[in-house]
Formats: structure tokens, sequence, C-alpha cells
């Protein structure tokens, strides 16, 4: 940036009320990048902060909201979904910084009522396999028993009824309940819930006065709305999340200026203002590999087979141009966000949008690394837009399917309950001419649609990200389900009357 576009940058920021005390040396081109991609994206509003070294440069970009005014600034608060879990993988830091537990030692010799349906790896599981995703349990499974309204108490008693998918440090797998767990654990070693010890143990010692730890817990002020896309183009607003039984795993809000000081934190080896908040050796920890991962569908380029991909505690690890890249995304119904570290050259992204199933997150911190870190050689933007079109393809709403073979049975023999030890009961019912499904202690609802004979397609309430999926029943010798399966429950068996 010349001299003169980072005066005018600085007087702007000087206006909002939200200078830094130095300004990071972004690339001139910056505002327009983010602009049009935001528009290519159909992103209604972003905010975003780079740190560089003691500078800090942050923006906002957009509106708050597509249905009613208000700006995008750095100050605007955004969920960070999936980004709490660096700031769980931080409190445990500090708890091994107090010597309350050691990174390998055993979770159930401080938190007794953990168990898991694999007994070795109930015994012999670490804070770090749980920050890692190591413990053998499956990539996603369990999530649901947010959604459906389970408390954080029962939902971890249900945990031991999750079929592992691999042997204990066999191999990665994203696992939400994990990070659960991880929260639990810390918050038993600290004498106080996980939420009140984020709040004292990082918000307050790194002056994060506009984060918050839960849905309900934040400004009514300068707020951003969740929005899903419209097909053809445009967004509609959608409520925030407001579930936090997961909330280790995803539950933190935050804004760009206050997630430039939890950069700094992890830039500065555990320091800031001059206060050694968690030790550099508990950050070198957390930021160095430990468990090989693979790319899935979710990362986006220059993540890809070769660029050595793996977890470290909290964060993700791989290499750019002989750079070791740390990352965290996030997505929740409504919002995306990324936050990314560049050790060895000090430089930090952060990216909070107000939209879901979008790249824009990805795409401007490629551009960060391209032009602040090194060129890419290649048209990394290109690529992400490539991916950003399949995303659209898989979840661009489908019609329904249509009819190709009667039910076996009239519907109302599909009525009834259906169980099993990890989601409880579900309840299938005939409302009109169609079959409903309600679940949980929520009672969230959805339809089932009749595809042929005995399978249906299960579709969630709207607003949610989640696919349609099939429902295949099993007929029993009288015509009456003995179970049903689907993917997201797996097999659930018919209640007796």
């Amino acid at each position: 940036m010349n001299a003169k576009l980072c005066r005018l940058a600085l007087a702007l920021a000087l206006l909002a009320g939200n200078a830094p005390e130095a300004f990071a040396d972004v690339p001139a081109d910056f505002d327009d990048f983010v602009n049009r991609s935001m528009k290519e994206y159909n992103v209604p509003g972003a905010s975003v902060a780079i740190v560089e070294g003691d500078k800090v440069f942050t923006r906002g970009y957009g509106v708050r909201s597509v249905a009613k005014p208000g700006a995008v600034d750095a100050d605007t608060l955004f969920m960070l979904a999936s980004c709490t879990k660096p700031f769980t993988a931080a409190l445990m830091a500090i708890m091994v910084d107090r010597h309350k537990i050691g990174w390998n030692d055993k979770v159930i010799d401080s938190l007794p009522e953990f168990v898991l349906k694999d007994g070795y790896a109930t015994r012999n599981s670490t804070p770090k396999d749980l920050l890692a995703h190591r413990t053998g349990l499956p990539a996603f499974t369990g999530d649901s028993l947010e959604a459906l309204g389970f408390s954080r108490e029962e939902s971890m008693r249900r945990f031991r009824y999750i079929e592992p998918a691999c042997s204990f440090r066999e191999k990665a797998n994203y696992s939400n309940p994990g990070l659960v767990v991880a929260g639990e654990l810390a918050a038993r070693l600290g004498g106080d819930s996980y939420e009140n010890l984020i709040k004292k143990e990082i918000f307050e010692p790194l002056a994060m006065k506009r984060s918050g730890v839960t849905a309900q817990d934040h400004s009514k002020e300068n707020v951003a709305d969740a929005h899903m896309p419209i097909p053809g183009g445009g967004a509609k607003v959608i409520p925030w999340d407001a579930s936090d039984t997961f909330g280790p795993a995803g539950e933190i809000n935050s804004t760009a200026n206050d997630m430039a000081r939890f950069v700094q934190l992890q830039l500065n080896s555990g320091k800031i203002d001059g206060r050694q908040i968690i030790s550099a050796e508990s950050i070198k920890e957390m930021h160095t590999p430990a468990m090989v991962d693979e790319p899935s569908f979710a990362e986006m380029p220059p993540i890809d087979d070769n660029c050595g991909l793996s977890f470290g505690l909290g964060w993700g690890v791989y290499y750019y141009k002989g750079h070791t890249i740390l990352e965290k995304g996030g997505a929740r119904a409504g919002m995306r966000s990324v936050v990314v570290l560049v050790p060895d050259k000090k430089i930090g992204v952060v990216v909070l949008s107000n939209q879901n199933l979008n790249v824009l997150p990805e795409a401007i911190r490629a551009y960060v690394l391209d032009k602040m870190v090194a060129p890419a050689g290649v048209d990394l933007q290109g690529q992400i837009s490539e991916v950003n079109q399949k995303i659209i393809k898989m979840f661009t709403p489908q019609p329904a399917p249509k009819e190709t073979n009667p039910p076996t049975v009239a519907l109302a023999n599909y009525c009834g309950e259906y169980e099993n030890q990890l989601y409880g009961r579900l309840k299938v019912y005939v409302d009109g001419k169609d079959l409903r499904w309600q679940a949980g202690p929520a009672k969230i609802s959805g339809s089932l649609t009749h595809i042929g004979y005995d399978n249906f397609q299960l579709a969630w309430p709207p607003g949610r990200i989640s696919l349609p999926e099939d429902v295949y029943f099993t007929l029993g010798p009288d015509g009456i389900p003995t179970q049903l399966q689907t993917e997201t429950f797996g097999l659930l068996k018919r209640c007796a009357k």
C-alpha cells in the first residue's frame, strides 16, 4: 500500500473509532478484492483482521443484514462456529501451565464420567487425543444431539454409544464430541463452567470486550444477522443458532478487532501487552502436528493432497511454499469464518462472514498467503471458485423426489416410535397425506417424503445446512416395520407398545 493509501486507510479507521496502534501494510487492491469476492460469492457482509507483527489492519465490508440498515465494521459481532476450537485448546493450555494436568495425562483421571464405547480409548485418551481428533470417534457423528435439544450433560453421557470409526490413534476423524469433552475437562480442572473460564482466562486478559460465549451472551447492537442463500441469487435472514450444548466445539462469537488480539497472542508465543498468558511451550505444543489428516471437500486450495495436512491441538496444520500454516475454519447455520496463522512471518488472518455455504473466508486468506507470504504460482482464486461451484451444486435444493412405486403397506403401518441408545426416540406419524418425524427434547420435526416401496426421504426443518437423506424401513412378516435406518441417526429399532 502506498503512503497516500495508507494514510487514507488510517483516517478511515480513526473515524470508525477502532484504529489499531499501527496499521498492517496490506496490498493496495485489498478492498477491491474483498468487495469483488463478496459479490461473486453472494455474501452480504464480512469483517477482516490482518495481523503483521505488531501492526493490525481491521475493517468491515457490506451490511450486517439484508433486512435492515447497518454497515459491518471491525466491531460487528459474528458467530465463530468451529473457530471456537483454538480457544478450547488455549484454555486447556492454561490448565497445563498451572500443572492441573499434562498434555499426555489420562482424561478419565480428572473426568471419571468420560466413557467411550471403546474401553481402551476410554482408559487411555489424553487432552492431546481429544484436541487432535485421534480418539477413534467418527467424523461429525453425534452432532445431532445438539440439534435435537439434548443438554451438554446428557450428550456427554450418550457419547459412550457412538460406534468408533477406527482404532484408537489409528486415523484422524474430525469429532465435535471430542472437543466438547475437552472443554468440560478444562472446566473441571479450572473449577468453573467452560463459559466462565473462557471469559476469565482469555477474554479478560486479552481485552476481548465484545466477545461472548453463548448465542445469548452478546450485545444487541452491531450484531451480524445470519443468512442463507436464495436459489438464483440473494440471501435471506435466518435466526442465530441458539444452541450451546456443544459449546466448546463451536459457541463463541467475536469481532475482527477482538480476534486480532487472539491472533497476536498466538503469534507472540502466548504473550500480549507484556503479559505471558500462555507459556511459549504450550503455544508450541498446540501448533505442532499431532495427527496426520487427509483433505476433504471442506478444505480449500492451497490445501491439497501434497500439503502435509495434519491436526495440531485445536488447529489444522499444513505447509505452503516452505511456511507452516495453522488454520481453523468454522460454519454454523448462516455464518462462516476462518482464522489463519503464519508463525514464521508473524502474519495472521481472520475473516468473519454472515452467509453460510460460501468460500469467501478461504478466498481472502488465500489472497493474503499469495500476496503477503509467498506467491502461489498457481491461480488459487480460480481453484477456490471451482470448489464453490461444486458446493453450490451439492447444496442446491433438488426437486422433491418422484414416487417410483407405491408404499408396500399403508402409511399408518410405518407410524410409531423407533429408538437407539445414542439419539433416543424418533417418532413417525401421519400428517395429512404424508409422514413426518419428530425427535429429541426440542421435538425437532421434519418431513418424510415417500420415494418408493419402503423408502422415504428425511428432511430437516428449514435453515439447517443438512441435506435430505434416505430412510429405509424394514418390514416384519405382519407388514409392520421392525426398524428404520438413516445416515444421521443410524439404525433405530421399533419400540414395543
